[in-house]
């Protein structure tokens, strides 16, 4: 008995130093091929340079990132901020010589909190530019989305150390996507096209919609544009009209929680307290994303959450009366910037100042920024129009001065119109706007809508 208990044990002994084996090999492996960009500390042209997978991974690519850079300013915001607002705009300020666009495609507030917090456990922050969408200043339960991993995001003054950083690496560094993903590097290398980031964060919008293929390439950029108008439809909608067969849950039943806009709220005290200055925007969507939101029931919420945004920073103010007050910025209104005509259907033309009716171009982030900043410089003159400060004074005015230009907007484009409202129509009705399938941002938009938000949060 005693020679076989023996043998057992050996056997065990064996079999456990060869799993051992097996997964330090797989995690050194991971490690050296670095799949989602995390130390690139042997990046080599023809083996590794170039990652497929930190498109897929872009939440866990920007982690890493700031534990590299160590940035002092940074963007935080969705795809909208992570295409168009430049890090090295020249408004930023001079001390804060490192910067990083932490924004990535669908985040949420509570995210957004999250990052920032990462970021000030790695490097004190002295600046940040947090672009908000339309809905994210809403009442709805606040969520993360699936691939969000709090355990690799530091955590400032934690007391924990190092240890968190280290299993969420190994953890990474042992699994199997990782595994296929550093395969999958591999493979790639010969075929890499043209590479969407910039080293400081910045999606390159000029490099992923011109290369990515998808409708913006196969049928232009004003079919692209209908095709992204008809999904925000279904999107809106999808939140508001339960699916057949399925009833909405009542808001009665939903646990109290922290919303969407509680966490902004936490931005601005984190900020607050940690004497970061902080601006705020919200983003210069095309207007047809606001005559959207007009026909499918979204206005009044949106009305309602900038009141609240500029309630919350007055207070903010008024509890802080030596220090300077955080700006809030609307650019989402009725401009030169935000109504820019349509290309003729059928043509290649692309717009001046949009990929689509969401996402805006460098050219409007650079005015945003000079706006914010209050950089004025020759050749690049900011449209009066464009971007208004919301106060307690100006809050009221504003949104009176944007439900006008939306009604004369209804006037002066029938046809656009009509054409919006029988998508809302067609879908209410039960139809099909579109599909996803040939869309390069679909994914991206899909993530960002009100309607999403809800599902996600109705559960």
């Amino acid at each position: 008995m005693t020679a076989d208990k023996s043998q057992v044990m050996k056997y065990c002994a064996t079999f456990a130093l060869t799993a051992l084996l097996i997964v330090a090999a797989v995690a050194g492996f991971n490690a050296i091929v670095d799949p989602f960009g995390m130390y690139r500390a042997f990046d080599r042209e023809g083996l590794n340079a170039h990652k497929p997978g930190i498109y897929q991974r872009v939440r866990l690519l920007k982690a890493y990132e700031v534990r590299r850079i160590r940035p002092a300013a940074i963007v935080l915001g969705t795809s909208r901020s992570h295409l168009a607002l430049r890090p090295s705009h020249e408004g930023w300020n001079d001390a804060a010589q490192s910067r990083y666009n932490l924004a990535f495609d669908g985040a949420t507030t509570k995210e957004m909190y999250h990052y920032l917090l990462h970021a000030q456990a790695v490097q004190p922050l002295k600046q940040v530019v947090l672009g908000l969408d339309t809905y994210h200043a809403t009442f709805l339960p606040a969520y993360t989305r699936r691939d969000f991993d709090a355990g690799i995001l530091d955590k400032p003054e934690s007391g924990l150390g190092a240890a968190p950083r280290i299993l969420a690496d190994l953890r990474l560094l042992v699994s199997i996507d990782t595994l296929k993903a550093s395969l999958d590097t591999l493979r790639t290398q010969d075929g890499a096209g043209p590479e969407w980031f910039a080293p400081d964060g910045q999606r390159l919008g000029e490099v992923f919609f011109r290369t990515v293929g998808g409708t913006f390439l196969s049928e232009g950029p004003r079919a692209y544009f209908d095709e992204i108008d008809r999904l925000e439809v279904g999107f809106q909608l999808e939140g508001r009209v339960p699916a057949p067969g399925r009833r909405a849950r009542p808001v009665a039943d939903a646990p109290p929680q922290e919303t969407s806009f509680d966490y902004v709220g936490r931005i601005v005290d984190f900020c607050r307290d940690h004497e970061i200055d902080l601006r705020i925007l919200i983003t210069p969507s095309h207007v047809h994303q606001m005559q959207i939101a007009a026909a499918t029931g979204g206005w009044e919420a949106m009305e309602r959450g900038k009141r609240e945004l500029v309630k919350l920073l007055a207070e903010d103010a008024a509890a802080h009366p030596g220090a300077k007050p955080f700006p809030l910025f609307d650019f989402s209104g009725y401009s030169a910037v935000t109504t820019e005509p349509l290309p003729a259907e059928g043509t290649r033309a692309e717009m001046e100042y949009y990929w689509d009716s969401s996402h805006f171009k460098e050219n409007v982030g650079d005015l945003v920024l000079d706006r914010i900043f209050d950089v004025q410089r020759p050749g690049r003159a900011v449209p009066a129009d464009f971007g208004v400060r919301l106060t307690p004074d100006t809050v009221e005015p504003v949104l009176a001065k944007i439900r006008a230009d939306q009604a004369a907007y209804r006037a002066s484009h029938a046809s656009e119109i009509a054409r919006i409202d029988s998508w809302v129509s067609a879908t209410l009705a039960g139809g099909t706007p579109s599909t996803v399938a040939n869309v390069p941002a679909a994914s991206a938009q899909r993530q960002e809508s009100p309607a999403a938000a809800a599902a996600a949060s109705n559960g």
